[in-house]
């Protein structure tokens, strides 16, 4: 079944990237024919590949969007257009919708469901004019993902060991591959935390993900094309690079301020973290599989670094070659942690702890014994409430310890956990630390706050006071911080004595667009719309 053919325009990159990885454009009876960030570009574009629906910006550098419109009807009388417009823009709107354009949606509206309405409308009146029939979308084998599957399978039976150079230099050359067998660097990149990531994805949605992450990195790579992108899981990403760059200190750079563009734009856009092992200059195509090893080892040391760095495999420099240990945590030391412990207080037992970590980096543990250590942790944390009979709910961290990804998380959980079990045993007198958190809350809303900040005010550990903020007031931090600020904001916008931009400062909102996206979907109305 023929798919209808679209173009995207907008001067703003993120915004073209978040509309095209919004969706999975071929189940719904579109495919995207490219992209444009001026009207001049999308012009030339337009009158190259026909498209059958232009979604287009109206303010950009060039030609405009209303321009854009004339002069693609001129040629293509059968096109759409749907028109991306903010709220200050509707006298705009009306005269794209008098030139022709079929709709518009405002771009702090769009969402999945949004989105998929409009194409479903739009395609019921595209449908008489290409003579397409209305029977359910079945997605064909499309050439370029077939392409882009079968250069993965090369790549990764290369990383196998499966194929010699020669084999390989030839298949690449067979399917238009971007990189040589040359001068190559490998990087291996992951997504932080991505057992919360995969919790916003359903399972039919991580295909999804993986779409979106590919679509980035190919939006970020330069155009010389000299780089492949490997999907390797839903979590890890390859680059395979020839650097353009002789020298390697330069080439080094040159792979690093990629992958650093790639870090930073996964999280304007997505708000995901993303860490990167790379791989020292190898000579070509035989030995990939060494560059994968170092790129993965390289990653590997994020476990004592922490998560989103870059990391060289060149710079390890013993990082990784640590001793095995058995900390049995006996005698003295677990005396004195039973005791902080009996004491309750927190203090005493954060104390421990870090001294307890310091003195394991300065034995230079490897990631096995640190675990098998703070597993000995919990369990004294364990025993303790036990026998005071504290907090019959308070579930053992032992799984956490195990697949946590950094030192500093497994130094967290287990440092809450033991706070925890001091603060369950407290008489129920004292005051509450999440009523303590809200006076602050009320008091420093302007202000940039946090749950850490917050935290250190009132002498507790972060993911405790999560954990009972949310217990006593029925919705986390967060929430509640924003809820605060946001009726504040009505407060203000009621007085009529400040501009918009000046009530979102005042709230602790920087940057006005957030600010107007957020109270329309908390409030239901724009800030414009609720002043009247």
């Amino acid at each position: 079944m023929a798919m209808f053919k679209v173009i995207i325009v907008d001067d703003e990159l993120l915004m073209r990237i978040g509309i095209r990885s919004m969706i999975e454009w071929e189940e719904h009876g579109f495919r995207l024919a490219g992209e444009a960030a001026n009207g001049r570009e999308a012009l030339d574009l337009s009158l190259r590949v026909g498209p059958d629906l232009i979604i287009t910006d109206i303010k950009m550098p060039i030609m405009d969007g209303l321009s854009l419109i004339r002069e693609v009807s001129k040629a293509l009388n059968h096109c759409k257009f749907v028109i991306l417009s903010n709220f200050d823009e509707i006298g705009y709107v009306k005269e794209a919708l008098r030139l022709g354009a079929s709709d518009y949606i405002i771009k702090s509206e769009i969402t999945k469901h949004t989105l998929t309405d409009l194409l479903a409308g739009l395609r019921e009146k595209l449908q008489p004019a290409s003579g397409a029939e209305s029977a359910p979308f079945r997605q064909p084998m499309d050439y370029t993902e077939s392409l882009t599957h079968l250069k993965e399978r090369l790549f990764k039976d290369l990383i196998s060991g499966l194929l010699d150079e020669k084999e390989a230099s030839a298949k690449a050359e067979q399917l238009q591959a971007r990189v040589r067998s040359d001068r190559l660097v490998l990087a291996k990149l992951r997504i932080d935390r991505f057992g919360d990531v995969k919790k916003k994805y359903v399972e039919k949605d991580e295909r999804l993900l993986r779409f979106s992450v590919r679509n980035i990195m190919e939006e970020i790579i330069p155009s010389s094309r000299n780089t492949e992108v490997i999907v390797e899981s839903s979590s890890e990403y390859l680059l395979i690079h020839n650097p353009t760059a002789e020298d390697a200190r330069e080439a080094r750079k040159e792979i690093g301020k990629l992958c650093g563009s790639i870090a930073s734009t996964m999280k304007d856009f997505m708000n995901i973290s993303i860490s990167a092992g790379i791989s020292t200059v190898v000579s070509g195509f035989r030995e990939v599989k060494q560059a994968y090893r170092e790129a993965d080892l390289a990653l590997s040391g994020r476990f004592f670094r922490g998560i989103g760095q870059l990391a060289y495999y060149e710079d390890l420099a013993g990082l990784l070659d640590r001793e095995s240990i058995d900390t049995q945590l006996e005698g003295e030391p677990a005396l004195v942690f039973r005791d902080a412990l009996e004491s309750m207080q927190a203090d005493r037992v954060v104390s421990f702890l870090d001294g307890f970590r310091r003195e394991l980096e300065a034995m230079h543990v490897d990631e096995k014994s640190i675990r098998k250590a703070y597993i000995r942790l919990a369990e004294i944390v364990n025993s303790q409430s036990s026998r005071s009979r504290q907090s019959e709910d308070l579930s053992s961290p032992y799984e956490d310890v195990l697949t946590a990804e950094t030192w500093d998380d497994i130094h967290e959980i287990v440092s809450e956990y033991a706070c925890r079990t001091v603060t369950d045993g407290r008489p129920s007198d004292q005051a509450s630390y999440a009523e303590m958190a809200a006076e602050l809350i009320h008091r420093y809303y302007a202000e940039d706050i946090s749950l850490q900040s917050v935290a250190a005010q009132i002498n507790v550990h972060p993911s405790y006071l999560s954990r009972v903020f949310k217990q006593e007031k029925g919705e986390n931090f967060i929430s509640y911080l924003t809820r605060i600020r946001i009726e504040r904001a009505k407060s203000f916008l009621e007085s009529r004595h400040y501009k918009i931009y000046e009530v979102a400062d005042k709230v602790g909102y920087h940057n006005y667009t957030y600010f107007s996206k957020l109270f329309k979907k908390i409030v239901g109305l724009s800030p414009e719309e609720f002043r009247g």
